[in-house]
């Protein structure tokens, strides 16, 4: 396959087969994906510089190898940032699963962030959520908002800990939205923060549906506090193109993946 356009989607591509490389090889070198990708060194150091921000790769000298250390995280305004154009998609298709009338939960993060961007002009829904950006942005909508409170986890604009919790066990919703740091087989779930795991933990108790939104730099990845199995998911909307293999493997698990 050769990529000889640099806009968005072709640069989405790319940095998505590099990925796949990876978990074949565990190692990639840059002059390889120069020849691969019919493109500049410029262009594959930019990839490898924005695969490695996101926790999915480490740099080498002369290319990349797979990143088997804890991911540790980054601040909300670093996650905004990267693999806008695949959130964005995710967005769009998790938008459609909310219905007038529904009562969901919007877990702390850049991507359901920009989910309640997209359902702004949405009526007779409530939001429940411990992401204060995400409360922002619903201020002048028709959305009945309610917020968790809670201790303010100031690097991702979150409400987590024994405040959040206690009010989230007294709610019930039909439909939960997150994201996640890290997604694999064996560890489930992940994110750098145990507070934020057990808020998330919570959220995922009192929900109905619980719906993943996670772009395909989050899976094979891996963080300190685990939030749940993969089990406990009943949908995951990615990017990432799954192998039949894999499918087989959510679909044992009873989790219905749904690519765009």
């Amino acid at each position: 396959m050769k990529y000889v356009s640099e806009n968005n989607i072709f640069q989405e591509e790319r940095r998505e087969e590099i990925l796949k490389i990876l978990d074949k090889k565990n190692r990639i070198s840059t002059n390889d994906l120069i020849e691969k990708f019919n493109t500049t060194a410029v262009t594959i150091r930019k990839d490898l510089a924005v695969l490695e921000k996101s926790g999915a790769l480490k740099r080498t000298h002369g290319g990349a190898i797979k990143n088997n250390q804890l991911f540790r995280g980054l601040a909300l305004t670093e996650k905004e940032k990267i693999f806008l154009d695949e959130k964005l998609r995710i967005v769009k298709e998790a938008a459609k699963l909310i219905k007038e009338g529904d009562t969901i939960i919007l877990d702390s993060g850049s991507t359901t962030n920009l989910l309640a961007k997209e359902i702004l002009n949405k009526k007779n829904i409530t939001v429940i959520t411990n992401a204060l950006n995400i409360a922002v942005e619903l201020i002048n909508s028709n959305i009945e908002v309610i917020l968790t409170g809670g201790n303010l986890f100031k690097d991702t604009l979150t409400l987590i800990g024994p405040l959040a919790e206690t009010v989230l066990k007294r709610l019930s919703s039909g439909k939960l939205f997150l994201g996640t740091d890290g997604i694999d087989f064996e560890h489930g779930l992940t994110t750098p923060n145990i507070n934020e795991a057990s808020t998330t933990q919570t959220m995922i108790n009192v929900s109905g549906e619980i719906i993943l939104l996670a772009d395909e730099s989050k899976f094979g990845r891996r963080s300190l506090a685990v939030i749940s199995k993969i089990e406990k998911l009943d949908k995951i909307i990615t990017t990432k193109k799954m192998t039949d293999t894999e499918l087989s493997m959510y679909e044992k698990l009873g989790v219905k993946i749904t690519t765009v």
